[in-house]
């Protein structure tokens, strides 16, 4: 899958330091299905991208998140919000997400004024 249309929707620092976060706008059409599992698999339309890095034994954790709209089997359409997200449970990490998070990791340790 080549990557999707992408715009930085932008940063939220925390108030504690040991915690960062990106918000991406998807703007082109991406469908994802998860893994299979208990009420899976499902089909989710992506819409957005949040990336958390948090500080823990000295160093970066990230989280991500990848909401949309999910399909619903029982009205054979599209929800017509947001509804629901999928992590590292029901997807692998999509290749094309590699450079984003790259792009926009801390780099340094957190201080009180920031995580960057």
């Amino acid at each position: 899958m080549t990557a999707p249309e992408l715009v930085l929707r932008g940063e939220r620092p925390y108030s504690s330091p040991a915690k960062y976060t990106v918000h991406i706008a998807i703007t082109s059409h991406v469908e994802l299905t998860t893994k299979p599992g208990v009420n899976r698999p499902f089909t989710m339309r992506a819409t957005r991208i949040r990336l958390t890095w948090l500080w823990h034994n000295g160093e970066w954790d990230l989280l991500w998140f990848i909401k949309g709209h999910r399909y619903r089997k029982t009205k054979n359409d599209w929800s017509p919000h947001e509804q629901g997200f999928m992590t590292e449970h029901d997807i692998d990490l999509p290749e094309w997400m590699l450079p984003l998070i790259e792009a926009n990791a801390p780099v340094m340790e957190p201080t009180a004024g920031g995580a960057r």
